[in-house]
């Protein structure tokens, strides 16, 4: 009996590897989805709304920058946003720029970058002072 279970797992390791190899990477992408996915949302920066302590990979201490206000998708929906920039690029961010967000409903605000004024969707300009 074992050496027959025996051979049908060497037959089917392939297989098996496979399907869980499937499994790893959807399970990864999903993953992704849920932590980092969300909504686009374009902000105009005004003004810092003040400083942060951020941590770099290798345990050094920068200043950061935070930054709050109404951002709009390109539906013309209007929320308000809060983030504060990465240690990978600790601003601080200019006044009068456009700055696309990425808003994840789990976890806030996962993304942000800055924009051209050219890459706003119409709608979302329009609500823009």
């Amino acid at each position: 009996m074992a050496k027959r279970a025996l051979n049908f797992v060497i037959q089917h390791l392939g297989v098996c590897l496979l399907l869980t190899l499937v499994l790893v990477i959807a399970v990864d992408a999903s993953w992704e989805v849920y932590r980092y996915g969300g909504e686009a949302y374009y902000l105009r920066i005004k003004r810092s709304a003040g400083t942060v302590a951020l941590t770099k990979p290798v345990g050094m201490t920068i200043t950061g920058y935070r930054y709050q206000g109404q951002a709009t998708n390109a539906q013309g929906q209007v929320r308000a946003v809060a983030f504060k920039t990465f240690p990978d690029n600790p601003g601080p961010l200019r006044r009068g720029e456009f700055v696309k967000v990425t808003v994840n409903p789990h976890y806030g605000v996962t993304d942000y970058q800055v924009v051209r004024s050219s890459q706003v969707p119409v709608k979302a300009a329009s609500y823009m002072n």
